[in-house]
């Protein structure tokens, strides 16, 4: 990544969910850094550990049954899981704010959503419900919503998908936050407006000075959106790299398959379409994961010493890194 002190930095992050099956490694030894201006985007199927991961930096995490148990989470120098609840609430919607993955269940359907934005203005600004008011009109009209003096005194079932997801982004944004995390921003929304609240994103980055942490499973929004991609696999880190190496030279053969497994329109061979290719089999159960590699099963690269030997993450130099015995 390019030089300078990271505004966040994960350092061997262990995120464990204790349940009667038993203890499932969630975010197991999770390492990454995010730089000021950069768009951070963490890549994976399901189950691979990145909302998790987003959870257990906002201090989040529902406990019991999860439970951080090593590493550290630095917000500029500062580690975020020595900080009290009270600490944690000062910082979450004034330094660290985040998208969450589904506006409808993260907004009160009780509240009008001009309320909900006021109360950042008011719990971290110290400012008045009346200029709290109008902070958030201001807001709604930033992210673009149209008559935001009438939709800030609408609730939320009166607004579209899209609509709700300019909500989430004015709350989020309504502090001026030094990070903003999004968990999935477009996945319910149809293309047209996915491509809308993309646009918004990148344009209210550089306007707030914003480093963005984007989690998604859609590599399309990655290739416009990311500067540094991390892809986690069953709780891990698999691989690390510029948006320019992962998609040009892939290393682990996860990110292979994720990035063949993406459509295109017009793929022929021959005289007919070729099939789309997809990734065999499931995300493995995190309650029995094999010792060594978590996608052997999977894997069309896979050897013998795949299954029982355990990986560790290689330093390929230029910022990149990849957990396969092939480079090992």
């Amino acid at each position: 990544m390019p030089d300078g002190t990271p505004l966040l930095s994960v350092q061997n992050l262990k995120t464990y969910f204790y349940t009667f099956d038993g203890v499932a490694p969630s975010v197991d030894d999770v390492s990454f850094e995010l730089r000021r201006g950069e768009t951070l985007c963490i890549v994976g199927e399901s189950g691979s550990g990145k909302s998790v991961t987003a959870l257990s930096i906002m201090g989040l995490l529902p406990s019991p049954p999860g439970k951080v148990l090593d590493g550290s989470i630095r917000l500029q120098g500062a580690n975020l899981l020595e900080y009290s609840e009270a600490q944690m609430s000062d910082v979450r919607g004034n330094r660290i704010s985040m998208i969450f993955q589904e506006p409808m269940t993260s907004l009160n359907p009780l509240f009008k959503v001009g309320d909900q934005i006021s109360e950042s203005f008011i719990r971290h600004k110290k400012i008045g419900k009346k200029e709290a008011w109008e902070a958030s009109v201001e807001m709604l009209n930033k992210v673009q919503i149209p008559s935001p003096a009438r939709r800030a005194r609408e609730y939320p079932h009166q607004m579209s998908g899209g609509m709700r997801q300019r909500v989430m982004i004015a709350m989020a944004l309504a502090c001026d936050p030094e990070i903003l995390i999004a968990d999935e921003p477009t996945t319910a929304l149809d293309v047209t407006i996915q491509a809308q609240v993309l646009d918004l994103m990148r344009e209210l980055k550089a306007n707030f000075d914003a480093a963005v942490m984007l989690i998604t499973h859609d590599l399309g929004v990655v290739a416009q959106m990311a500067s540094w991609v991390v892809v986690m696999y069953a709780g891990k880190v698999v691989e690390t790299g510029s948006v320019l190496d992962i998609f040009e030279d892939p290393k682990h053969p996860y990110t292979e398959a994720l990035l063949q497994s993406i459509p295109r329109m017009g793929r022929r061979k021959a005289d007919r379409r070729v099939r789309l290719q997809e990734i065999q089999g499931m995300v493995p159960n995190l309650y029995g994961l094999p010792r060594g590699c978590s996608f052997y099963n999977r894997c069309a690269k896979a050897m013998a010493s795949c299954k029982e030997t355990p990986v560790n993450l290689t330093d390929l130099g230029k910022e990149r890194q990849v957990r396969c015995l092939l480079y090992g």
